[in-house]
């Protein structure tokens, strides 16, 4: 059933599968990662950002950066677990995404000229193949269900 739906619809079919896989790596990050001390860390980021701006003197200013280094390493350390659980999945996800929508060559047409432009990237002034449609609809959607699922 799923090979019969990207043989006759791939580019629905990448659309549905990048969904599937970035609700997956959506729920992988909120559940493997400290959400709250992730928010902490963005707030404590974004309080110094407003204190750097208004800042003249060059010790304080030293000081705010260097705080600001630390909790940016911290807010790091708590995004790599999740990331290193689905760095190598996602390395084979993405192999088999190539080996099964590459001979479709084109999914999302388009047809626009810019000299220059299209001889310097050939084939992307034709549309978008696999790669730029799983990239622009996982965007999509990752900026949806991280609202929805309240992902830090």
């Amino acid at each position: 059933m799923v090979f019969t739906l990207i043989q006759n619809y791939p580019l629905l079919s990448l659309v549905i599968l990048s969904f599937i896989i970035t609700l997956g790596l959506t729920l992988i990050y909120k559940y493997f990662s400290d959400q709250k001390e992730i928010k902490a860390s963005k707030d404590k980021i974004k309080e110094l950002q407003e204190k750097i701006k208004g800042e003249k003197d060059a010790e304080k200013l030293m000081a705010y950066q260097k705080e600001m280094l630390e909790v940016n390493m911290k807010h790091m350390r708590h995004s790599m677990k999740p990331m290193l659980l689905t760095f190598i999945p996602l390395i084979f996800i993405f192999m088999w995404l190539r080996n099964t929508y590459t001979p479709f060559g084109v999914l999302l047409p388009w047809n626009f000229y810019i000299p220059g432009f299209c001889w310097l990237l050939a084939g992307l002034c034709d549309g978008a193949g696999w790669f730029l449609v799983y990239l622009f609809s996982s965007f999509a959607f990752s900026l949806s269900l991280r609202k929805i699922l309240k992902v830090h």
